[in-house]
C-alpha cells in the first residue's frame, strides 16, 4: 500500500538476513487533533505529539489489539501528560499543566517540567482478554524522551533500541530501530557479524537530521540512510485520533451524582454539560435527559457538540 507523503501513518521495516527491525510514523492530522483542544506551551505541544509517535511505534510491536499508554506523571509545571494508541491505529493524548507554576528553565527537558515525577508505559490488553494489564516505570533522565525510552527499552526488554523522533508546527515523524536476538546456537563468527551490523546501522542512522526525519517519505528515507544494508519496507498502518467519550460514558460520569444533586445542577444551568477534554465533544442535559437518568431509563439522544 502506498502512501502519499505517508501521512498519519505507520511503517514497519526489516533488514534482509540481520535480526534488526524498525518502524517509522508520521503524524499530522492526529497531533492537530491532540493539541487543538487546549493551548499549550510550544515544548508540551512538542513533547505531546512525540509521545504519540512513540507510542504508536511501540504499539505495533504488539501481539494482541490492545492498547499502549505512555504516561507521566510530577509536581512541577506539568502535572501529568497521557498518550494512548488502541488496535494499533486509534490515537488519543492530553497534558495538564499546573498555571501557577511558570515555564521552567530548561523547557526543552521533560524531567525539568515534570519536578519530581516518573514516566511510565502501560500495556493494556482488551477488554475480554485473560491477560493481565502491565505497567513498566521509565527511569526519568534529564535527556530527551527518546533517550529516555532507549534506556527503558533496553533495562526491561533487553532490547537494544534507538529512537529518533522530530517535530514541526505541523507533524511529528519518528523512527525506532531495534536490535533482536541473535538465533540460538548462532556461531561465534555470526553473533559478530551482527553485531557489526548493528553498529553500523547506527552510525548510519546518526546521520539523518530533523529536517530529513520531517521531509522525506519512509521508502526514501531508508534507502538513503540504508543503501548498505537493503531493508524490507512493509505496507503502511494507517493512523488516526479517535477519542474514547461516548454518550453513555456520560451517562455514567453523572449517574455518580445523587439524585438532589442532578436536579440542584438542573436548576442552577438550566442544562448539565459534560465536556470531554481529549476531543472537545461536549453532552447537553436538559430536564428530559435528567429526569432519564434519574429514573435509570435509557438515556435520550441529548444533544453532543463534537470539535
Amino acid at each position: 500500500m502506498s502512501v502519499e507523503n505517508d501521512h498519519d501513518c505507520l511503517h514497519r521495516f526489516s533488514f534482509e538476513d540481520l535480526p534488526v527491525r524498525g518502524q517509522w510514523v508520521r503524524l499530522t492530522d492526529s497531533v492537530a487533533a491532540a493539541n487543538s483542544v487546549h493551548v499549550y506551551p510550544p515544548p508540551i505541544k512538542s513533547l505531546l505529539s512525540q509521545m504519540l509517535a512513540a507510542v504508536a511505534m511501540f504499539a505495533d510491536n504488539l501481539k494482541f489489539e490492545g492498547a499502549v499508554a505512555l504516561q507521566s506523571r510530577g509536581n512541577g509545571a506539568l502535572i501529568r501528560t497521557l498518550a494512548e494508541c488502541r488496535e494499533q491505529k486509534f490515537l488519543r493524548g492530553i497534558a495538564h499543566l499546573d498555571e501557577h507554576i511558570g515555564q521552567p528553565p530548561n523547557p526543552d527537558l521533560l524531567s525539568a517540567w515534570l519536578g519530581e515525577g516518573q514516566l511510565a508505559l502501560s500495556l493494556i490488553p482488551p477488554a475480554d482478554s485473560q491477560q493481565a494489564p502491565y505497567q513498566g516505570l521509565v527511569e526519568l533522565q534529564p535527556t530527551s524522551l527518546s533517550a529516555n525510552l532507549e534506556g527503558y527499552l533496553l533495562n526491561s526488554e533487553q532490547l537494544p533500541s534507538r529512537i529518533y523522533l522530530a517535530n514541526s508546527d505541523t507533524s511529528v515523524t519518528g523512527l525506532l530501530l531495534q536490535r533482536l536476538p541473535t538465533a540460538d546456537l548462532a556461531s561465534d563468527v555470526t553473533v559478530a557479524t551482527e553485531e557489526d551490523a548493528w553498529q553500523s546501522i547506527l552510525t548510519l542512522a546518526d546521520t539523518v537530521t530533523e529536517v530529513e526525519l520531517l521531509a522525506l517519505p519512509a521508502a526514501e528515507m531508508l534507502r538513503r540512510l540504508f543503501a548498505e544494508y537493503p531493508c524490507r519496507l512493509h505496507p503502511a498502518r494507517m493512523l488516526s485520533y479517535r477519542c474514547t467519550c461516548s454518550r453513555g460514558k456520560s451517562d455514567r460520569t453523572l449517574r455518580v451524582l445523587d439524585d438532589e444533586e442532578l436536579m440542584e445542577l438542573l436548576r442552577e444551568q438550566s442544562a448539565i454539560t459534560v465536556d470531554c477534554e481529549f476531543c472537545g465533544s461536549r453532552y447537553t442535559y436538559d430536564a428530559i435527559d435528567v429526569k432519564a437518568l434519574i429514573s435509570g431509563s435509557a438515556s435520550p439522544t441529548g444533544n453532543t457538540i463534537l470539535h
